[in-house]
């Protein structure tokens, strides 16, 4: 296997990850904490299916490239513009409401913070579309900073401390810097953007606060 094809598939090992986490633990958050959830409406169903797809999108996607299949890959990409539109406000909305229902604001204001740092990667990883180290980067820190729901869900589950998701986020963090270091003998320009970036994302969310237990 050449040097090229091993690092797609790094890229797309690491989003199944995040796709894995995903789709297993918001489940099973119902099914052992049943009691404690919100009332099911149509929009929760909506905001549950745009973000899963977003994360079998990134599967997807770094799976098209390991298979050299560029075409259908931008195609895919272009079309997450309509994805990303609809999912970013379903999920503030959501989120919203649920601040309306039980008063936890903290919640709220901190996946407002998850959907900016979102949008501000996902536009990075666009501008230098052309340029495959970063873009792929970009996209794996977008996907990223959305996964703090699901990391809590693994809490909920094993009846963790509220900061136990902090670890989890920083351990799928630093998995991309250990990539660069171990094959490129270097820390790319993404990853360096990233990891300045999210001094500033947890100092707001470690402002913020956890969420309530």
């Amino acid at each position: 296997m050449s040097q090229p094809q091993r690092g797609e598939r790094f890229f797309f090992f690491y989003s199944l990850v995040l796709f894995g986490i995903v789709a297993v633990f918001f489940p099973m958050h119902a099914l052992v904490n049943a009691e404690y959830l919100p009332p099911i409406r149509p929009l929760l169903h909506v905001h549950a299916v745009l973000t899963g797809s977003w994360f079998a999108l990134i599967v997807v996607q770094t799976g098209l490239i390991g298979q050299g299949r560029v075409a259908l890959h931008k195609t895919l990409g272009a079309a997450s513009l309509v994805l990303v539109a609809v999912m970013l406000p379903a999920g503030i909305w959501v989120s919203y409401e649920n601040m309306l229902r039980t008063g936890a604001a903290q919640i709220f204001y901190g996946n407002c913070v998850n959907a900016a740092f979102f949008m501000a990667y996902y536009l990075m990883a666009l501008n230098w579309r052309q340029t495959a180290a970063l873009h792929k980067r970009f996209m794996m820190l977008a996907s990223l900073s959305i996964m703090f729901p699901a990391l809590a869900r693994v809490g909920y589950v094993f009846d963790l401390n509220p900061f136990a998701v902090l670890p989890m986020w920083l351990v799928l963090l630093f998995a991309l810097p250990a990539y660069d270091l171990i094959r490129e003998r270097k820390i790319k320009t993404a990853t360096l953007a990233g990891l300045g970036l999210t001094l500033v994302y947890i100092g707001i969310l470690l402002m913020i606060g956890p969420p309530p237990e």
